[in-house]
């Protein structure tokens, strides 16, 4: 849930194995998944969470609430070299430890500025939902959810929900031999009831967001190419074209299942280089190459999703 926004401007084995018959569905941790994605995004708090990735951590300091009905928040990196991100509504700020500033726009939002979560609706097509008690987490009750993947074709995801807010105080992308491949959780939480626009500003020295850098829009633009398309893909994702996110015919195209999200990137090359998969951290890797009409074309599918999966998206792209 945390990962997007943080890397733009820069995103138990056996316990598992007996989980299908140790816990039964909970309608409890589907109301509960629906609460939070009523509340969360308008709460308004403090804090400061720590983010695992594989064998790297940091830390970063959030500022979230609600101005005039949109949502502002603040984020900070608080190891290492000085980085920023400011949101404020549909604007995304993105200050570098140059103080340059460059601004995005984003399409939807759920708490920590992070790309909007998946409905209870989509995902039911590829998750069940499960309850994981109570516990406590920065000091404060909670309560955790863990969606189940139907199949192999994808990971755990599990979330600890503040009691008082219904903000994730925790989240975990877990693989299905039981390793943690990312975790979001915070040592520090603190709700707020007065919003204080103040707390929003750049903490970095020198700068200041004017409005000349507002109008400065950066924006993603893609390249068209011939039409292809996946004849495989894990039951839940759904194509960003679809949403009018990314033009049809394009040579990036992105898919989210509400909670994950993976790229194919299709693209001509004079020859075909070693083809790999590979893995940091949530994220796997995996290059393919296929010759249509006489061409070399080069396959990339990146995501948080398992190293299997993402070889068999790739090998089902067909051009047309």
């Amino acid at each position: 849930m945390l990962r997007w926004t943080v890397t733009l401007c820069i995103l138990a084995v056996t316990w598992f194995a007996q989980a299908d018959d140790a816990q039964v569905a909970s309608p409890t941790a589907q109301a509960m998944y629906e609460d939070m994605l009523k509340r969360a995004p308008n709460a308004m708090y403090e804090g400061i969470f720590i983010h695992q990735a594989g064998n790297q951590t940091q830390s970063v300091e959030i500022v979230h609430g609600t101005y005039e009905g949109a949502i502002w928040e603040r984020l900070l990196h608080l190891d290492g070299l000085t980085r920023e991100v400011i949101r404020r509504g549909e604007a995304l700020y993105c200050i570098h430890p140059n103080q340059s500033v460059e601004q995005v726009q984003q399409q939807g939002s759920s708490p920590f500025g992070n790309k909007e979560l998946g409905s209870t609706r989509q995902l039911s097509k590829a998750y069940d939902f499960r309850s994981l008690g109570k516990q406590r987490i920065a000091g404060r009750l909670v309560e955790g959810i863990q969606l189940v993947p139907k199949d192999a074709s994808r990971h755990f995801y599990q979330l600890w929900l503040d009691h008082e807010t219904t903000v994730p105080l925790r989240t975990e992308l877990v693989s299905r031999k039981g390793q943690v491949l990312e975790r979001y959780q915070f040592s520090y939480f603190m709700p707020k009831t007065e919003f204080v626009k103040a707390r929003f500003e750049p903490r970095t020295k020198g700068v200041v967001l004017t409005e000349a850098e507002t109008a400065e829009v950066l924006k993603t633009t893609q390249q068209d190419v011939l039409e292809w398309r996946l004849n495989w893909i894990p039951v839940g994702f759904e194509d960003e074209a679809a949403t009018g996110y990314a033009p049809k015919l394009s040579a990036r195209r992105i898919y989210s299942d509400g909670i994950v999200m993976f790229s194919v990137y299709v693209e001509q090359v004079e020859k075909a280089l070693d083809e790999s998969t590979a893995q940091s951290g949530p994220t796997v890797l995996a290059v393919q190459h296929k010759q249509w009409h006489g061409l070399t074309h080069r396959i990339t599918v990146v995501g948080e999703i398992p190293a299997a999966t993402a070889q068999r998206i790739a090998q089902s792209v067909e051009l047309l």
